[in-house]
């Protein structure tokens, strides 16, 4: 079979010449009944587009909209028209005469700025007007429980709609605060407000559909950037695509073409990435608020968290306490960097910390909470499954997890599901259908629990009951340990069935614990104060923050998309437990014998995309209300588009799974079983490559087509041969005409026009030429021809083709299905790859420098109160390393015979905060299990660094410097454990002297004497080396420095001493300040020098009496 080229246009051309036969006959209906209405009655005015290149329609495209005599003027906001203000006050009194009476407007067209946006904004219906506006239950903006996203359509004017747009006001009345985006043809169609919106945005000039209805076309080429703009702004965007063609529809008079929402999305929960190139994860949080109960001391706050990325379909749910400052949740933001939070009951100082951390799209949510086993109820709905599949074939529940929850057996009605069906209500006298079905019980059937349904919420639910059994309280929210947690999960259900993806992500989804609590007991923990002091992922360059020179950036040799976001979670969450750092050490150690392996195996990896998330986006095409769309106009169906595309990833699968090949060699050698376990070609192939083959059964590669093979399925099979029979005989009548003239030259053509004739002018003499054959297109030596049996069989081509599109959808859902079948399989797959990639990397970074080690970890004593040992030697901070033109200067840093506390001084600019953030990037490398760059390195894992580093303001929170400071040293003191590693930085200089030295002293004699972590305490304050001179656990040290004349010399290296000051009139002279104002600051020094002078003579007193004090000791 000849593979046929569809055209774009072809189509259009035939509603083309079908409006022009219907406008010629100039028939005059019945009063009765409506004027017969094609979509195209309605055309859109040609639009003058962005001056972007990649906004710019086809010239096809404009040809198109020319022809069409019914477009009006388009009006825009750059040309000036000296009347337009004397119009507008034509139109607004317009406007004030005929609101009430709901009549339309004729406009007058302006060129004038804004004035044009006015001018089409006064052209809205009167039910969106400001001042009438109400929401579906008939609230004005005004009221606190006015619901934004509804509208209330008077019933008198929506009865003046035509079909077409009450189809529109259908879907728009339930989703006011989405931007829709109406299939025509093969645009869509975006208007009202929704057109004056974006053509702001984009600059765009308005055009008006009609008399008062603004409009702006959008191409499918054009829309990815529309949608990635506008969803970066914040806007929902809702898509209404066609179910039929205009064409082959066969409609009554007065009838449209039938269409569907069949897709809704904001920024969260974007699926379809196109050629974003981005690792990163992108999360759609739920926060629930509540205040702690009283007898909890230290926390006022207890959070219930729900986290979703639509990329991957992983959801992560958590509840905990938090104190006043919320510094747990404060990390799980920073950590997760949501692009989408709901917030329900929250104060408004969680948003300003959201805005701060990373500028989320923030939505309150007003939604009461449910009882928990309402709740319950609902989180099976997705996962019921019809008892009965045949007459013969029962289904049972397998789970025996099930033991202890209630099990539905008939359908429940799904809380804030939406309706997709928009044509209700369309055509006289329909107007009662248009309200939101009621839901009804499909026949009497049975239904039972999917075995699919996840062990997590099983868990919750089965807690749930436990902890009721065991108290007489009847407030759920005391009693139950998830009570937050449920409630903040439900919102998110209910907002994902308002999106149209709760069938999918939440059907399909991971779910997994957060758990904060838990994972501090099993991971070191990184506040978001640490990751952000240490410069983990982001460096603070004051004008910006960027990645350069951050830890990421120097672990991060990665080439796979998943494998970033594992590494991602290993730095966020270094390992604690002994074994697991050793293990993974072992890893690391055996691939640094075989780098050229490992570089041939990233060499091969580097070429697949991000393979989690196409497998994710197969599991989720399953039940697509995109796949009952059609382009009006011809073109690739969604279910075509998706066969290909799960074509291509059973490809990937295949390919990546022969990946591991590259260490069959090596496999033996590795002393590391868990390396050996995860290379394992053999294993991990064979798994797969059985698999594959049940898939590649099921599809056939026809002309570079994926369809169906033969007998799968037989509905299918019956369209095809169809559609083959009327292309056997177009072959036939070609044969006929070349048998005709002679001529085996003739063939068809291909155009805009399917099926044209192309002979030679040779054979088209006066005389010649049949009268059957009209004349379609010319080229030079060739003149195009179709008769009526080809336009007879082209017509029965486009119904069969259409009708093999609507048979190919049940195969589709039958086939993902079971793809979805294997998805352990597949996703055990991308845990070995994306592991294997992040081991590779590491592998890499320890090998960059000869000095390397792999640090010794030691084993935590199960006393306390023993001496952790600590010994970094000749240590560089790894990312100074990558600018190979300075000679680093190593440092040293113990903590040995009971200290545990370094007292740190040293000049400004000598190197203080560098060393301090070495030391905690050093542990980190260290518990990750990658090597370090210094001569040994031998340690204690570590529960929690703790860092107070720097000084920055918080305006958004509302939040001064010194504040900043102090919250953070009171998140330290609450905290942190003896197994903790305290950062402090110049504590108390965002106050007076003689308050910040009290605050300093204060705090390092607490940490000193009760908690005892390891703590490097770094001051100005020169009056604390003497107060702690007699303190055991306390070793003073300083930066090793020297002074030359009037400058000072740094070495950057570590040693036991003191500075005895801070020379800052040395910096201040690096920074270029006036000579005169260093020699006024040098003679102040002078006077205070002198004062200090007898201060002095006490100290020499007090130094004496410590060495009498010390003998005696």
């Amino acid at each position: 079979m000849r593979k046929i080229q569809r055209d774009v246009d072809d189509d259009m051309f035939v509603i083309t010449k079908y409006q022009k036969k219907q406008s010629s006959k100039n028939e005059i209906k019945k009063s009765g009944r409506l004027k017969k209405l094609d979509d195209d009655d309605y055309p859109p005015q040609k639009v003058q587009e962005s001056s972007e290149s990649d906004l710019q329609p086809s010239s096809d495209d404009e040809k198109q909209n020319k022809k069409n005599p019914r477009q009006s003027k388009s009006i825009g906001g750059k040309k000036e028209n000296p009347k337009s203000k004397q119009k507008l006050k034509q139109i607004m009194q317009v406007v004030e005469e005929d609101i009430d009476k709901d009549e339309l407007i004729e406009q007058t067209l302006i060129n004038d700025g804004e004035e044009s946006f006015r001018t089409a904004e006064l052209l809205l219906p009167p039910f969106i007007q400001p001042e009438r506006i109400r929401d579906i239950e008939g609230r004005r903006p005004n009221d606190p429980n006015y619901d934004p996203s509804t509208l209330d359509i008077p019933i008198g004017q929506y009865l003046k709609l035509s079909p077409v747009f009450r189809q529109y006001w259908n879907a728009k009345r339930i989703h006011y605060d989405s931007l829709v985006f109406f299939r025509f043809g093969r645009w869509f169609n975006v208007m009202y407000n929704d057109a004056i919106i974006i053509a702001k945005m984009f600059n765009r000039q308005l055009a008006f559909w009609g008399k008062d209805r603004p409009c702006l076309t959008v191409y499918d080429s054009q829309l990815p950037i529309y949608q990635r703009t506008l969803l970066e702004k914040g806007f929902k965007i809702m898509f209404v695509e066609q179910l039929e063609k205009a064409d082959i529809a066969n409609k009554e008079d007065g009838e449209v073409v039938k269409r569907e929402i069949t897709q809704l999305i904001s920024r969260g929960t974007l699926q379809d990435l196109g050629d974003l190139d981005s690792y990163e994860s992108r999360n759609l949080l739920v926060l629930v608020c509540s205040n702690a109960p009283v007898n909890l001391n230290g926390h006022k706050y207890i959070y219930g968290v729900s986290i979703v990325d639509c990329t991957t379909n992983n959801f992560y749910l958590d509840q905990f306490l938090d104190d006043e400052q919320s510094n747990q949740l404060r990390s799980i933001i920073y950590k997760t960097k949501p692009l989408e939070v709901i917030l329900s009951k929250a104060t408004p100082d969680i948003e300003k910390m959201m805005k701060t951390i990373c500028n989320p799209i923030i939505i309150t949510s007003k939604k009461e909470f449910k009882e928990c086993e309402y709740i319950f109820q609902q989180l099976k709905v997705e996962y019921l499954e019809q008892k009965t599949v045949s007459k013969n074939i029962i289904k049972q529940s397998t789970n025996g997890s099930f033991e202890g929850i209630v099990l539905p057996d008939e359908k429940i009605k799904p809380e804030h599901q939406i309706e997709t069906n928009i044509n209700q209500g369309i055509y006289k006298g329909q107007f009662d259908n248009i309200k939101d079905e009621k839901y009804s019980k499909e026949k009497e059937e049975e239904y039972i629990l999917s075995d699919e349904y996840p062990s997590l919420l099983v868990e919750l639910e089965k807690q749930y009951y436990y902890e009721k059994k065991l108290t007489q309280d009847e407030d759920e929210s005391t009693f139950y340990s998830y009570y937050f947690t449920l409630q903040s999960f439900y919102i998110q259900l209910c907002y994902m069935r308002q999106l149209l993806i709760h069938t999918s992500v939440y059907r399909r989804g991971n779910f997994q614990f957060l758990d904060s609590n838990f994972n501090q007991k099993q991971n070191l923990y990184l506040d978001s104060q640490a990751l952000e002091s240490l410069e983990i992922f982001d460096v603070n360059l004051q004008t910006k923050v960027s990645s350069k020179g951050s830890l990421f950036e120097y672990l991060n040799r990665c080439v796979t998309p998943f494998g970033k976001r594992l590494l991602t979670k290993w730095i966020q969450s270094p390992l604690l437990i002994h074994k697991q750092i050793q293990e993974r050490q072992d890893c690391v150690r055996d691939l640094l014998e075989y780098i050229k392996p490992c570089e041939e195996f990233q060499k091969r990896l580097k070429s697949f995309p991000d393979l989690e998330r196409n497998i994710i986006k197969c599991f989720n095409t399953i039940h697509s209300h995109k796949l009952k769309a059609v382009h009006g106009t011809g073109g690739e169906s969604f279910g075509k588009a998706k066969l290909k595309e799960i074509t291509q990833v059973i490809k990937n699968i295949k390919e990546a799974s022969e990946i591991f090949k590259v260490f069959e060699s090596s496999l033996n050698k590795f002393k590391s079983n868990k390396l050996k376990k995860m290379l394992n070609y053999k294993k991990n192939a064979q798994i797969l490559n059985s698999i594959l083959k049940e898939l590649e059964k099921c599809i056939q590669i026809y002309d570079g087509e994926p369809q169906p093979v033969k007998g799968v399925s037989p509905e299918y099979d019956i369209a095809y041969d169809k559609m083959i029979n009327i292309i056997d005989a177009l072959d036939q009548e070609l044969k006929k005409w070349q048998q005709k003239f002679k001529c085996p030259q003739i063939a068809y053509h291909h155009g805009k026009i399917r099926y044209q004739i192309e002979i030679p002018d040779k054979y088209l003499e006066s005389d010649q030429k049949p009268k059957e054959l009209v004349i379609t297109s010319k080229k030079k030596g060739f003149q195009r021809f179709q008769t009526d049996f080809i336009e007879q069989q082209i017509f029965k081509l486009k119904v069969v083709e259409d009708e093999l599109s609507q048979k190919l959808i049940p195969f589709i859902n039958d086939y993902f299905t079971k793809f979805y079948s294997y998805r352990k399989e597949f996703l055990q797959l991308i845990s070995l790859l994306s592991e294997a990639d992040c081991l590779i990397s590491l592998a890499q970074v320890s090998i960059l420098h000869n000095f390397n080690t792999f640090p010794q970890i030691l084993e935590q004593s199960p006393n306390e109160d023993d001496d952790q040992e600590f010994v970094l030697q000749e240590a560089y901070h790894p990312c100074l390393l990558q600018n190979r033109d300075i000679d680093w200067i190593p440092n040293t840093i113990k903590f040995i015979n009971s200290v545990d506390t370094l007292l740190l001084t040293g000049p400004n600019m000598s190197g203080k905060s560098t060393l301090l953030r070495l030391i905690g990037v050093q542990i980190v490398l260290a518990q990750i299990g990658c090597a370090v760059p210094a001569k040994s390195f031998k340690l204690v894992p570590f529960d929690r660094i703790f860092c107070r580093i720097g000084a920055s303001d918080r305006m958004l929170e509302g939040k001064s410097t010194f504040f900043i400071e102090l919250e953070e040293t009171k998140t330290i003191l609450d905290n942190c454990t003896c197994r903790s590693l305290v950062i402090i930085d110049e504590l108390g200089r965002g106050t007076s002297t003689y308050d910040g030295v009290a605050l300093a002293s204060a705090v390092l004699r607490y940490l000193s004497q009760k908690i005892k972590p390891k703590t490097i305490f770094a001051t100005h304050y020169h009056i604390l080396l003497d107060e702690f001179a007699l303190y055991k656990n306390i070793q003073q040290c300083v930066m090793k420095h020297y002074q030359e004349m009037d400058r000072v010399i740094f070495e950057y290296k570590l040693i036991n001493g003191v500075a005895e000051k801070s020379f800052a009139t040395n910096v201040a002279k690096i920074a270029g300040i006036p000579n005169e104002v260093i020699q006024n600051a040098k003679k102040m020094e002078q006077k205070i020098t002198k004062e200090e002078s007898k201060i002095n003579r006490n100290k020499e007193i007090l130094k004496n009496f410590n060495s009498i004090i010390s003998q005696l000791i």
